[in-house]
């Protein structure tokens, strides 16, 4: 009877024993742990979040070069709201990289063309931030229509009034200009002239030189080299 009292003893310090080491483990290694996640959530930074239709979703990292689009329009349009600005540099952003266009042309051929004014109108009757002849810009809805959204049907000049159509057609339209005659100053004298006329004056060997092509080059070369523009 006293043996089996001394081994239901001993199996009651063997299980103590274990249950201490249990808790001397958890004492020595739970807080450090605790610590070292705490701190890995420290370092974490929350992705930034924008609210669509009433909820809250993550939104898209902005690039530096995006940002530097941001700046330019923003120099150039500060009575625009953040909001309207942002949604412009997205849109410019985005068309270009679709064709393969440096932005900062594009900007640099909306400084000269209207600068920055969203329903611009010139003499002649081209319209808005990238000033497009209507009858271009009807033909463009046609090409593009399908695969970018643009509805060409029932369209009517004062849609080239908004910004973010405006851009998509003519960042298309100077893509076309740029396939077709693979020279930058060819190109920019095209969107300038048209490109009928500027054919007709190649083929005729006449005075093809335009000091709208010189003025966006400028633009251009000043925006490459600006860090923090300023304008």
């Amino acid at each position: 009877m006293e043996n089996c009292r001394q081994t239901t003893l001993a199996r009651t310090l063997r299980r103590a024993a274990g249950c201490s080491k249990l808790v001397v483990i958890a004492v020595l290694f739970v807080p450090p742990l605790l610590a070292f996640q705490s701190r890995s959530q420290q370092g974490t930074v929350a992705a930034p979040t924008r609210i669509v239709k009433g909820v809250e979703v993550a939104a898209k990292p902005r690039s530096r070069e995006l940002i530097k689009i941001y700046s330019i329009i923003k120099a150039h349009r500060p009575d625009v709201s953040e909001a309207e600005t942002w949604r412009v540099a997205e849109v410019v952003w985005e068309e270009c990289a679709k064709r393969k266009i440096d932005p900062l042309l594009v900007l640099a051929l909306i400084k000269i063309e209207s600068g920055f004014q969203y329903a611009a109108v010139s003499p002649v009757g081209a319209r808005g931030i990238m000033q497009i002849m209507p009858d271009t810009a009807r033909s463009l809805t046609h090409s593009v229509g399908g695969n970018d959204g643009i509805r060409p049907t029932a369209f009517r000049p004062e849609a080239l009034d908004d910004p973010l159509l405006n851009i998509r057609l003519g960042v298309y339209y100077l893509h076309g200009l740029k396939t077709q005659f693979q020279d930058l100053n060819l190109t920019l004298s095209a969107y300038n002239f048209g490109p009928a006329e500027l054919r007709n004056r190649l083929d005729n060997n006449l005075d093809y030189s335009s000091d709208f092509a010189a003025l966006v080059l400028d633009a251009y070369q000043r925006y490459q080299q600006a860090k923090r523009p300023a304008f």
